[in-house]
């Protein structure tokens, strides 16, 4: 999924995705030069993210 989508399914900004998502874990991919998401990843590193 792209950016966009990403963000939206996790309730974050497009730009948190683009500026933070690396420097918290959030796993990524870039293809043909686009940077991606996979749902299962989301999924995955949604469930170990402690909430206070």
């Amino acid at each position: 999924m792209g950016v966009d989508e990403a963000a939206s399914y996790l309730n974050v900004s497009r730009r948190w995705m683009y500026r933070d998502s690396q420097r918290h874990g959030v796993p990524r991919y870039y293809f043909g030069g686009k940077l991606r998401f996979r749902v299962e990843d989301l999924d995955s590193w949604a469930r170990q993210q402690k909430v206070f």
